[in-house]
């Protein structure tokens, strides 16, 4: 979603991993529990402070595109915010603008991009302070403050795996959209400015209340609608204080604050990584500490990426050579036929798990770092098809499990699950030419470097929605192999090395309203993926045109 004109300086890899530059990561806090400064809830006025200097009135009285018709009457809200930050929450701003200059370039040029005002890129800092871990106490967090079921909404995936709300860039590229959405909906930034505050459903319900046809009308009458119907203080001072925030950014060397330059921050790579990645051996590739390593990827939550898709990782722009050598090799994705399995049992242990799943104590337990010991109940990261059940167990140990019914009754227990019918068990069929039969701990991804197409054209052709319901002996049919007898497994494997054989491409056909950010967002890759593999930009882009939206 987000982009703009060059702040990306893109890095040539093969056929899975693409890097584009970003911007660093840091820290900071708005709702998020920072013992140092946070953001006001509701300012109140003080009186006797200070009166504004010349300079100071000068810059209140800038204007951009969002904040260029504030009524007179009020301007006095933008004032008081704005003599806020000027004075008894100076070293807030202060903290706030420098952390944000980490971020700032990029967010400008994804607004930018869009034809949106580059102003909204300092909603962060109202937001956040632009603190890429803020979480608040209601359930919304990163530096865009995404709910839950917002983030959700505008591509922010939220699982075991991972907290996207967490990424400072893929959440800025969210937020876009759904400003975006805002502004469409209610016709004027400072409305959508205080709907993504207060909520799309309440901020409409106050225009209907009031009969407003902006936020300024809205709050002007908010004492008419009931109680339950009126914006919340918080809302009638969000947008004042977004106004204020942007005129101090506007003019920070003016009113005494540190200059920021945020075009000259240092690089950081975006790759695309395929599933099972190794994150702990990736940042050890890149000569990076695991904390290090962690504050560039707030929004991963094990060392392994997620074993069903691809996924962001991001490392600075110094360790780039390291990182391309890292993942074209052989080793990257050697957790691709790993998941998140239950422990049935508290009589398990990493010794017994790793004879069931013949995978060395040493390797279970390095990507389960905060399981000291084995207790039912857990979720931990092994092989998917591992017996977890409590029979299972108990084998080990020479026992019967409690209240198991024999081998017929539980066989493969709850960690195995039945071959669909048709297909692998006692009834298995030949498996005919052009068929491929799924074996254990093996992904579509491998499948598809096998037999040289890609995921996605697996995933037509066999009906498959959720990869992730694929297991043991189910039966695949492989595109454009009817009649032909199975291919050779290739030399690189199902993590082998990058660009040994001719990849086959996924294409997409441009719709109409398109752009290379949705079609991005819409098949998890960059927008320089994009532009590499197509030879396209914004100008360029038509309907009707057939891109290159994946290379397997």
């Amino acid at each position: 979603m987000v982009q703009r004109k060059r702040r990306f300086r893109p890095a040539v890899l093969g056929l899975v991993f693409c890097a584009l530059c970003l911007v660093l990561t840091g820290c900071g806090t708005r709702k998020s529990a920072s013992p140092e400064v946070a953001m006001p809830g509701v300012i109140v006025p003080e009186s006797g402070a200070d009166p504004l200097t010349q300079t100071e009135m000068s810059a209140l009285r800038s204007t951009g595109h969002i904040d260029k018709d504030v009524p007179d009457q009020a301007m006095a809200d933008v004032a008081l915010q704005y003599k806020y930050f000027l004075r008894k929450g100076r070293q807030t701003m202060c903290t706030f603008s420098k952390r944000s200059e980490q971020y700032l370039d990029y967010a400008r040029q994804v607004f930018r991009s869009r034809g949106m005002p580059e102003e909204l890129a300092n909603l962060a800092i109202v937001e956040s302070g632009y603190r890429a871990d803020a979480q608040s106490p209601a359930g919304a967090a990163g530096a865009w403050q995404f709910m839950p079921g917002t983030g959700t909404r505008y591509g922010l995936r939220q699982d075991w795996w991972t907290d996207e709300r967490l990424d400072p860039y893929k959440a800025t590229e969210a937020a876009a959209d759904y400003l975006q959405k805002l502004h469409n909906d209610f016709g004027d930034w400072p409305t959508a400015i205080a709907a993504y505050n207060a909520g799309e459903g309440k901020m409409s319900r106050a225009k209907q209340g009031t009969g407003g046809r902006n936020f300024f009308e809205v709050k002007a009458l908010n004492h008419t609608l009931d109680e339950k119907a009126q914006l919340r203080e918080e809302t009638k001072q969000y947008v004042p204080r977004f106004m204020a925030v942007t005129k101090i950014m506007r003019n920070l060397p003016q009113l005494g604050f540190e200059p920021i330059q945020p075009e000259k921050t240092p690089g950081v790579l975006r790759f695309t990584a395929q599933p099972g990645t190794d994150l702990a051996a990736f940042s050890k590739a890149c000569n990076l500490s695991w904390p290090e390593f962690a504050s560039y990827n707030r929004h991963h939550k094990r060392r392994i990426t997620c074993t069903d898709h691809t996924t962001f990782v991001y490392v600075p722009l110094r360790s780039q050579q390291q990182a391309q050598q890292y993942l074209c090799t052989a080793q990257p994705a050697n957790y691709a036929g790993w998941g998140p399995v239950t422990v049935a049992s508290s009589a398990d242990s990493w010794e017994k798990l790793s004879r069931r799943a013949n995978v060395p104590v040493e390797r279970l337990k390095a990507v389960n770092p905060e399981v000291a010991r084995l207790k039912a109940g857990q979720t931990i990261l092994a092989p998917k098809g591992v017996n977890m059940s409590k029979s299972a167990v108990a084998a080990l140990d020479g026992k019967t499990a409690k209240g198991a019914k024999g081998a017929k009754g539980e066989k493969a227990g709850k960690g195995a699950q039945k071959a669909p019918a048709g297909q692998a068990g006692g009834g298995a069929r030949a498996v005919a030419a052009g068929e491929h039969t799924l074996q254990a701990n093996e992904t579509l991804y491998a499948v598809a470097r096998k037999y040289n197409v890609s995921v996605a054209a697996l995933q037509e052709h066999n009906g498959i929605q959720d990869p992730g319901k694929l297991r043991q002996g189910h039966v695949l049919r492989i595109p454009g192999t009817a009649g032909k007898s199975q291919a050779k497994a290739s030399t690189a494997g199902a993590s082998g090395s990058i660009g040994k054989k001719k990849a086959s491409k996924a294409t997409y056909t441009v719709q109409a309203n398109d752009n290379l950010w949705k079609i991005a967002r819409k098949h998890n890759v960059s927008v320089d993926d994009l532009k590499r593999w197509n030879q396209v930009d914004e100008k360029s882009l038509r309907s009707g045109a057939r891109l290159v939206v994946a290379e397997e």
